[in-house]
């Protein structure tokens, strides 16, 4: 499937409503552009997770108040975690594999040892899923795509062999993105020429495989 035109069908959501959620993202990411941290980016962050679909009635997130990621600010604003921050000139490669993997371990590791009560039951904590940690990691840093259930579709659906947010599957993309270095150029190119803004290689994979898996949910046909 041609990479450029799905997710041209991806950003056509984004170009038809200045209000999409799909916007979160790119504020979020700009947020996290800044060269230094502030509290502000504890709500952003919040904010970017309930927009995409991170605050419903069974999260513990939605039992706390945006602070609780404030911590995880300071994770990634860590001198380490920064090397990983994508932009114009700098993408990650499979070298980075390592340090991506360390990072969703540190995050993990905060967000599991907070706990949360839901009407009268036991406090127990929040659970640090893939898709909590690898939507973290893409709307701030923009190191690795959001293994959400869409995403984990598109993946099965384009024979992708691995669909757990680690180091196999981290290797695989990498591949993916190697093999289509071009179209992953245009794909750059075009998203910039219809939004002014500048999408690092693993968005591109997430906007790609997570519209493949919706498009399936639809059960439409997919250009090829």
């Amino acid at each position: 499937m041609k990479i450029s035109r799905i997710v041209e069908k991806y950003v056509s959501g984004i170009t038809s409503d200045e209000f999409h959620r799909y916007k979160s993202w790119d504020n979020c990411f700009l947020a996290f552009s800044a060269s230094s941290q502030s509290e502000v980016l504890a709500l952003e962050l919040a904010f970017y997770l309930a927009s995409w679909g991170m605050y419903r009635g069974s999260s513990g997130l939605l039992q706390k108040n945006h602070l609780i990621h404030k911590a995880a600010v300071d994770i990634l604003y860590s001198a380490n975690n920064q090397k990983l921050k994508c932009n114009q000139t700098r993408e990650v490669n499979r070298n980075d594999i390592a340090s991506i993997v360390q990072v969703k371990n540190e995050l993990a590791k905060h967000y599991s040892s907070i706990h949360f009560t839901k009407g009268a039951k036991k406090p127990k904590p929040i659970s640090p899923t893939d898709t909590l940690l690898s939507k973290i990691m893409l709307g701030t840093l923009g190191c690795a795509p959001a293994y959400d259930r869409y995403f984990i579709d598109g993946l099965k659906e384009m024979n992708m062999q691995h669909t757990k947010f680690d180091a196999a599957s981290l290797q695989e993309i990498f591949t993916f993105i190697e093999t289509n270095k071009a179209e992953f150029i245009a794909a750059q190119k075009l998203i910039l020429a219809k939004t002014s803004t500048h999408y690092p290689f693993m968005k591109i994979v997430d906007m790609y495989f997570w519209q493949i898996g919706f498009d399936l949910s639809l059960d439409t046909s997919l250009i090829k």
